[in-house]
């Protein structure tokens, strides 16, 4: 009977001290998680180019930040959209090798933060569609802090068609071209000759100027005579800034630079020459979409304007009649009219 009282008091004296260190180790969570909820927006219909802002606040408080994907779930593509911080920075779109996903946007809810806006604007196109009904869907990627209580916050949005009297034509040479070079390593010798292939975009190889008319866009790719670009490149672009008068715009391309950036350490040299294509594109904002293929207009042995060649071409005209827009051809045919 002693042992089994003095058995009884040994385990009695463990279990207190199981217990103490148990209570000692534990850290306490609790399983009230953050609710977030829509509380605004500043409209539900906008047209291409606006923005509307969205308003969140969330029930408590939270020490991290929450972290939300905003989806287009319905109604277009992800290329009529893209959304911005309060602030209007860009946010960027997400992607499956950052652990959300395919496309959306990610929308941060700062630590400590009892409220938090974003922006979707509407882009901005020259094409003329019919009324978009964008559906969004905003749901949370934090371990479910800050989970709207539904599940997911939806975000509705109609979005008008654009028109306007402005002009954008556009020269489009952001092309993929392939090609093949020589390293001669030894002149004297093409036993250690080695060919290299090339694919790239033609943007990375050449500088083509747009004029149209007495406008013209010099320093991007693709190039771009309209208002906007105008405004954004001072100097190197112009425009009209209202409609056009009524005549024929002569549409001129000008190859002003080329260089393959050949290796001279290597002797490298150009196997065979290669075409230089582009796209042209007269838009009237909202109204009227016109386009012409050039695919060998160009070719790597011209000598651009840069070098002391005659790099310009006429590609057709634009012309204006009572505020209706046509593209002809450089025969002066007709390929599209309004």
């Amino acid at each position: 009977m002693k042992f089994n009282y003095i058995k009884s008091i040994l385990l009695s004296f463990s279990l207190v001290a199981l217990s103490s260190c148990v209570d000692d180790d534990a850290n306490y969570t609790t399983s009230v998680k953050p609710v977030v909820s829509k509380t605004s927006q500043s409209a539900t219909s906008v047209m291409e180019g606006e923005t509307i802002t969205v308003s969140l606040e969330t029930n408590m408080t939270y020490k991290e930040r929450m972290d939300f994907k905003l989806e287009l779930v319905s109604g277009g593509q992800n290329a009529d959209y893209f959304v911005s911080d309060a602030d209007g920075a860009e946010v960027g779109a997400t992607s499956v090798d950052d652990g959300f996903g395919a496309f959306g946007y990610k929308i941060e809810f700062p630590a400590y933060a009892t409220t938090h806006s974003f922006n979707i604007t509407a882009t901005r196109d020259v094409l003329a569609e019919a009324t978009e009904n964008l559906v969004f869907k905003l749901t949370s990627t934090d371990n479910g802090n800050g989970l709207p209580a539904n599940g997911a916050i939806m975000i509705n949005l109609e979005v008008t068609n654009l028109v306007s009297d402005e002009v954008v034509v556009v020269l489009d040479f952001d092309k993929t071209v392939t090609y093949n070079t020589i390293e001669r390593n030894i002149i004297e010798t093409d036993l250690d000759d080695e060919t290299v292939g090339h694919t790239t975009s033609l943007c990375n190889l050449a500088d083509f100027d747009l004029y149209v008319g007495s406008f013209y866009s010099w320093a991007s790719c693709p190039e771009e005579v309209s208002a906007e670009n105008a405004a954004a490149n001072p100097g190197n672009t112009t425009a009209p800034s209202g409609p056009l008068a009524d005549g024929d715009y002569p549409i001129v391309a000008d190859l002003w630079g080329f260089d393959l950036d050949l290796d001279a350490d290597t002797n490298e040299v150009l196997d065979g020459d290669f075409a230089l294509p582009f796209t042209l594109y007269v838009n009237h904002f909202g109204t009227f979409n016109a386009s012409l293929d050039f695919p060998s207009t160009y070719f790597s042995n011209n000598t651009p304007s840069d070098s002391g060649g005659n790099g310009e071409t006429l590609l057709g005209f634009l012309r204006v009649v009572g505020g209706d827009y046509s593209l002809l051809n450089a025969n002066g045919e007709v390929v599209a009219a309004e």
